[in-house]
């Protein structure tokens, strides 16, 4: 129980220790609440300012009139303080006990607060619901139409609701995650978390895992009034992090980034799984702009809120976390040491890189033979690949180059395209001749390999060194059809930086007479 509750009959702080039954808990955003007060410093502070201008509309209605017909009563519209809208809400949904930051903590004791900040994951956990409130929530009416049998129908904009404020907050965060049950009221509708689909918002139900990739993907879109609260929120998300951090407002904000982020990798590695940008381009959209001069395309600028800080690559900072994906691994041999990460695995590499893209280029083309004849009755499915053979390796494997496959796609331009970026690709890693194209038919599959890089932050340059961690394997426990995944490094000096994930199949039989020799690698 909460040190303290709101009773809401009256609105007056009470103690935990004397309510005899369940609370809730309230969700919102702070500048929704009220003015934010700028000190002398012009740094944003915790005060606010509250000129009761919050309104609640009461609408208008039809009751029985005495002693017989019916009346009609005019809607009104009531101006009151934050306290009166939520005393309305409570006194809606019959809740008598309410706690929120704003009563329930001395914002002018500073050790209580931080006491408070520690304990409340357990505080949103322990409650019986959450109740956000989003004003900017709305319903959008459609009709009367004829497939509804002249009825009016009502519809909640999935897409406004992802853009809401609320939604856009680092402390909202930590509230969802914690919450077991949630009741979302807007300003003409109110929701339970399981009246949205789980497909858009998996982050609303309990069976969500919360794994270091899925949180730090909504975490760094959101922002919070004082930057601290960016580490404190996502502390609370993962209780044995926050057993570690300091609650201090007066310390170094790079530092305890810097700690918090560290903590994090030691206890989920899932930290590297990361690629290039795709929903952070809507979700951080802060204006489009015209194109190049002449085209009508435009293009959309967007602001990632987390790439103000300075941090190391391995934070995912320069990318975005994967949202769908439940990554896991077993890896172990890795520490973190302030801003280095170190693994210690084999790794993957080609040292004549330079010498197998030298003779890659349109003209390759050239060099693919044509397809197999195939008999009648004879089921192929034929897709283009290179016998390849990787660095230490005694023997030659089949390699399929999956973006391009039968007959008709032979001189296709888009296609030719793809080869050769895949092979460009590929020369990173292992050495590529183009003499050794051949037409592979993957029905059955039998032993063949495929490797893709679709999900790196940049764009594979031919004068540096990358690296492929073989020895980190990355598998989504939430789907059995998703390929292992392994992170690729790029050289920086005597460093290296995190630049995504590539996928692999059939890594056994790519590997199966190479000696794998270990060595420590410094991420940066």
């Amino acid at each position: 129980m909460p040190n303290y509750l709101v009773r809401t009959s009256d609105m007056k702080v009470v103690k935990g220790s004397e309510v005899q039954e369940g609370y809730c808990t309230l969700s919102y955003s702070w500048n929704q609440s009220g003015e934010i007060v700028i000190n002398e410093t012009g740094k944003k502070s915790h005060r606010r300012i509250d000129q009761g201008k919050h309104k609640i509309i009461f609408p208008g209605k039809t009751v029985p009139k005495k002693p017989r017909g019916r009346k009609r009563i005019p809607g009104k519209v009531k101006f009151v303080k934050f306290e009166g809208i939520i005393q309305e809400i409570c006194k809606d949904f019959n809740i008598k006990y309410i706690w929120y930051d704003q009563m329930c903590i001395n914002q002018d004791d500073e050790e209580e607060k931080h006491n408070e900040i520690r304990e409340m994951h357990k505080i949103y956990s322990n409650a019986h619901c959450k109740v956000a409130l989003i004003p900017d929530l709305k319903i959008f009416s459609y009709g009367p139409e004829k497939s509804t049998g002249g009825a009016i129908t009502h519809n909640l904009d999935l897409g406004a609701f992802s853009m809401t404020q609320w939604m856009k907050r680092m402390w909202t965060l930590e509230e969802t995650v914690m919450s077991s049950r949630m009741l979302f009221v807007g300003s003409n509708i109110h929701a339970w978390w399981y009246c949205l689909p789980a497909i858009y918002f998996p982050l609303f139900y309990k069976q969500f895992a919360n794994s270091a990739a899925r949180i730090l993907h909504c975490a760094h879109t959101r922002t919070s009034t004082k930057e601290h609260d960016h580490v404190f929120a996502l502390a609370n998300i993962f209780p044995d992090v926050m057993k570690e951090i300091t609650i201090d407002y007066n310390q170094d904000i790079q530092e305890l980034m810097i700690q918090f982020y560290g903590a994090l990798a030691k206890k989920d590695l899932s930290i590297l799984c990361f690629g290039p940008y795709h929903l952070y381009k809507s979700i951080c959209r802060t204006s489009s702009s015209d194109g190049v001069k002449g085209d009508n395309i435009k293009e959309l600028e967007y602001e990632v809120p987390i790439t103000k800080f300075v941090l190391p690559s391995w934070t995912g900072v320069d990318g975005e976390h994967y949202y769908s994906s439940n990554y896991q691994t077993s890896f172990k041999n890795y520490t973190v040491i302030g801003r280095v990460m170190q693994i210690t695995c084999s790794g993957m590499t080609n040292d004549q890189h330079e010498a197998s893209i030298s003779t890659l280029s349109s003209d390759t083309l050239d060099d693919i033979p044509p397809l197999p004849q195939q008999e009648i009755n004879e089921y192929c499915e034929w897709r283009l690949g290179i016998r390849v053979k990787v660095p230490n390796s005694t023997n030659e494997k089949r390699l399929v180059l999956c973006e391009w496959c039968s007959a008709e796609t032979q001189r296709d331009d888009k296609g030719c395209e793809h080869v050769i970026q895949e092979l460009r690709n590929l020369s990173y890693f292992m050495p590529i001749n183009k003499k050794n194209f051949e037409w592979i038919n993957i029905k059955p599959w039998g032993s063949n390999i495929s490797i893709h890089f679709p999900r790196l932050t940049e764009v594979l340059q031919d004068d540096t060194q990358y690296v492929l961690l073989i020895g980190v394997q990355f598998t989504d426990s939430g789907s059995r059809r998703s390929l292992p995944s392994y992170p690729i490094i790029k050289k920086h000096k005597n460093c290296y930086k995190a630049i995504g994930l590539c996928s692999i199949k059939g890594i056994d039989y790519l590997l199966n007479d190479i000696p794998l020799q270990e060595q420590t690698f410094d991420i940066y």
